[in-house]
């Protein structure tokens, strides 16, 4: 058990399996209680559900969760399924127990795509002048694993990479998905990565006393394997700020009172978002122009 606020090397299954001293609060469990209820908060949190079982998403995440492990510690916990794909007998049967051996299965052309994927990102990522990174595994830690207390309130948080100085912290994201700049603002705020950003920077400053450089490496597994590299702006960390404390507030209520609520327990009415009307009203002049 983390008995001591601090930065800690410890294995991935037993960071998300909670081994504070007292359940601690963690950026998916505040995504849960502000985006969704307390019930799910409780619901997906493995200290305050026994039946707790992690989703690994059916295997969809499979080539981006391979690229993460290679690009970062250099070793593919991967498992090669020699097959064009999973439909025979032989090919699940090889999947099954490589998922029992805390393997990623993937298909062996699945795994060409990950070396290919993180060769192309990691070029692009040390010719970035900007983060001034020469070798991602000489020049920083990865996958630290922070515990620290906010009042009675224990945290946790786990980095992807982290600068020896701890002036600077990468966090990678593979997708299938565009990655152009452009189009992130609206999956920065629905996946809560404006929460990350603010608990994340607050992890080493509370641990090492120094507030790193945030950057969010968002990386196509797709060719021909393109990167952005985002920096929030203050009015992104504004919003985290305040989603965090009231996630914080939300947390602190619950564990007080024991108390998970659900979504209302009543009629609820959705409110027409204003740019449906605006839509409507200028596709129902088009119709009129046409007559």
């Amino acid at each position: 058990m983390i008995e001591t606020p601090g930065a800690y090397d410890i294995p991935h299954d037993i960071y998300h399996a909670d081994p504070c001293i007292i359940p601690s609060l963690s950026r998916s469990t505040i995504k849960d209680l502000i985006n969704r209820s307390a019930a799910h908060a409780a619901f997906n949190h493995p200290r305050l559900n026994p039946a707790y079982q992690p989703d690994n998403g059916g295997g969809k995440f499979d080539v981006g969760t391979s690229s993460h492990y290679l690009i970062l510690e250099g070793i593919d916990n991967v498992a090669v399924i020699e097959a064009d794909d999973w439909r025979t007998k032989a090919a699940k049967e090889l999947r099954d127990l490589a998922r029992k051996e805390g393997k990623i299965p993937l298909l062996s052309y699945q795994f060409e795509k990950v070396k290919k994927c993180v060769a192309r990102i990691e070029e692009q990522v040390l010719i970035c002048p900007e983060l001034g990174i020469k070798n991602l595994m000489e020049d920083g830690a990865h996958e630290l694993s922070f515990f620290w207390q906010e009042g009675e309130t224990w945290m946790r948080s786990r980095t992807d990479w982290l600068s020896h100085d701890r002036k600077l912290m990468l966090d990678f994201k593979f997708t299938d998905m565009s990655v152009n700049p452009a189009d992130l603002a609206r999956y920065i705020l629905n996946m809560g990565l404006d929460i990350q950003n603010v608990l994340y920077c607050r992890a080493v400053e509370m641990v090492f006393a120094i507030k790193p450089k945030f950057v969010f490496v968002f990386a196509e597994v797709n060719e021909p394997y393109i990167c952005s590299f985002i920096g929030l702006p203050p009015d992104f960390l504004v919003l985290g700020q305040s989603k965090f404390e009231y996630g914080l507030y939300l947390w602190r209520e619950c564990m007080k009172t024991g108390i998970w609520p659900a979504y209302p327990n009543r009629v609820s009415y959705t409110e027409l978002p204003g740019w449906a009307m605006a839509a409507w009203e200028s596709k129902a002049s088009e119709i009129g122009e046409g007559r």
